[in-house]
């Protein structure tokens, strides 16, 4: 005789049968983070990992003002804010594996002459610097904010580590982009913010197969493009991917563009000061800013981002630094967990969860073990732990026990799962139900719980073939 199909609440299972918590990922160090790019193939330069392993972003961005030690964010994949007017453009440093794609797309040689427009903090300066850049000219369009970048140059003592690199550093406004140019020509050229048009103004003071490296407009975004000088007034340019970037004010990106540059700039118009606190809280509203990549890349990454949230210990009251983090962090762990980089979407749900705990951080980061390892059910205990109400933890532990031919006991996680008050995917439990009923036999409790499945998800093909083959059965 089957048991009775009716959905129970769950109150059967037994949470202190699950395993604690004996492993607890969180953010690599820098230099681990460079590592990973290297042995993923996304850094192929020698000489650019040693120089980005000594050179952390961290140091570059305004401090993180949540007073607790321990807490690192450099290594992770979310953009840092440099300047406190997040709103501003190019008001953010992007993360390691941005910069590590567009320096190498420079080709820089020791010895070269190099213009970076926009230079986003001091940190790419940095590295062109320790790259073996001759000569580094540094055209930022706000005064205010060159002002501020030659201040933190100083205090972090940057120039001499630039005497001792043999680099001659120049710093200049956009009035400044042609004066003193090589006689031969910039050996090369890379502008960080968005253009109109291709740079023809820039292009002419290019070198005899010089680089240069910008982000264009197009319908799909700004297009990153290199492009080379091959003879008098002939060049070529190769579109890579979108780099979704802010775009230079117009009047200086007309200086950029055209062959007559203009001198007299508009300042651009502070939007009001914020305090470090605010900008590190806005630093990644828009998810796709500053990523790289083809476009599919970056829908998945906005669909992924707008798809689930963590219910931080901040909800329902004041929001405050940490909770946002923790926000972000398990925003970016959901969007590397889809693109399969396991150990690192752990290790940021790890960090999103120590700095407020969720349910949601816990569930995925226990979906990020194997299924027969421990401590995948060690995280989803505690996700129940942290709150009780969410569903699916209850979901995913009965998925492990019935992957791990326990469906007596997967189907009493199910139940739980289905009553959960706070589960948006109940037709997914209910699909499992009828998986591990079938698993024991009980077709007729099988055929009910695929067909509330069904239901709820009416367009899933695995239960359409699932219901056939039930009624079969029963035929």
């Amino acid at each position: 005789m089957e048991r009775d199909w009716n959905v129970q609440d769950g109150s059967d299972c037994d949470l202190n049968a699950l395993p604690l918590v004996r492993t607890w990922p969180g953010l690599s160090s820098h230099a681990e983070a460079v590592e990973r790019l290297v042995l993923m193939g996304a850094i192929e330069e020698d000489e650019l990992r040693d120089v980005l392993m000594r050179t952390p972003r961290g140091v570059h961005a305004l401090p993180l003002p949540i007073g607790e030690e321990g807490v690192n964010i450099e290594s992770s994949a979310l953009r840092m804010p440099w300047w406190s007017e997040v709103d501003a453009p190019n008001s953010l440093l992007p993360g390691i594996y941005e910069t590590a794609q567009v320096i190498q797309m420079l080709e820089i040689e020791r010895g070269d002459s190099v213009m970076l427009v926009a230079p986003r903090g001091n940190w790419w300066t940095e590295v062109l610097m320790q790259l073996g850049v001759g000569r580094l000219r540094i055209i930022e369009v706000d005064d205010g904010r060159r002002a501020e970048l030659e201040r933190r140059w100083n205090e972090m003592r940057l120039d001499i580590v630039a005497d001792a690199c043999g680099c001659q550093i120049e710093w200049g406004g956009i009035s400044d982009v042609y004066k003193g140019t090589p006689e031969e020509g910039w050996d090369r050229i890379l502008v960080t913010g968005g253009l109109p048009r291709v740079p023809i103004g820039l292009l002419m003071r290019l070198s005899f197969e010089g680089i240069a490296v910008a982000a264009i407009g197009e319908e799909t975004g700004t297009v990153l493009q290199t492009m080379t000088r091959q003879a008098e007034g002939e060049f070529q340019a190769q579109w890579l991917a979108i780099w979704n970037v802010d775009m230079i004010q117009d009047e200086a990106a007309q200086t950029l563009c055209d062959l007559a540059p203009l001198v007299e700039i508009p300042q651009l118009e502070s939007v009001g000061a914020m305090s470090n606190k605010a900008a590190w809280m806005h630093a990644n509203d828009d998810p796709t800013r500053d990523r790289l990549g083809p476009a599919s890349l970056l829908d998945m990454i906005e669909e992924v981002w707008c798809d689930v949230e963590a219910t931080t210990e901040g909800e329902g009251i004041e929001v405050g630094l940490r909770e946002v983090l923790a926000q972000d962090l398990f925003k970016m762990g959901n969007v590397l967990q889809r693109l399969g980089i396991l150990r690192v979407a752990a290790e940021h749900h790890g960090t999103s969860f120590q700095l407020s705990p969720s349910p949601e951080a816990a569930c995925y980061l226990g979906m990020t073990f194997s299924e027969d390892e421990e401590d995948g059910l060690a995280w989803q205990r505690r996700a129940i732990e942290t709150n009780p109400d969410y569903g699916g933890s209850w979901n995913e532990i009965g998925e492990a026990l019935l992957q791990r031919g326990e469906a007596e006991r997967a189907i009493e996680w199910f139940r739980g799962a289905i009553n959960s008050v706070n589960y948006c995917e109940r037709g997914a439990a209910w699909a499992n139900l009828a998986r591990a009923h079938l698993e024991m036999g009980r077709t007729t409790s099988a055929l009910f719980a695929a067909q509330e499945a069904a239901t709820l998800m009416p367009n899933e093909e695995e239960l359409d073939e699932l219901l056939d083959q039930l009624t079969d059965g029963l035929a």
